[in-house]
C-alpha cells in the first residue's frame, strides 16, 4: 500500500514509519527540514521537505505522491518527549 504520513520525523510519526516499511509498505514521509528528511530516509521510506502551514505545498507534496492513505501525525512535541508515559 502506498502511505504518505504528515509528521514523519516526529516523535509519533518515526516509529509508525519504521513499521509500515518494514512491513513492505511504499512510505513517502513529510518533515518540515532537512535533519528529519535523514531520519525518514533511514527508516527505509522517501522523504519530502514541505511547511506543513503552506496549502499548496502540501497538496503538491501528496499530489506528487499519489498515496493510498494519508496519515497525519503532525505534533510539536520534542524529540525527546517520552511516549511511554
Amino acid at each position: 500500500m502506498k502511505v504518505f504520513v504528515a509528521g514523519a520525523s516526529g516523535v509519533i510519526g518515526r516509529p509508525l514509519v519504521r513499521q509500515l516499511a518494514g512491513a513492505g509498505h511504499e512510505v513517502t514521509g513529510m518533515t518540515s527540514g532537512e535533519a528529519g528528511r535523514a531520519t525518514i530516509e533511514e527508516a527505509g521510506a522517501a522523504a519530502i521537505v514541505c511547511d506543513a502551514l503552506d496549502a499548496e505545498a502540501v497538496r503538491r507534496a501528496i499530489g506528487s505522491t499519489r498515496p493510498e492513505v494519508v496519515v497525519n501525525e503532525l505534533t510539536k512535541l520534542p524529540r525527546d518527549y517520552d511516549t511511554r508515559k
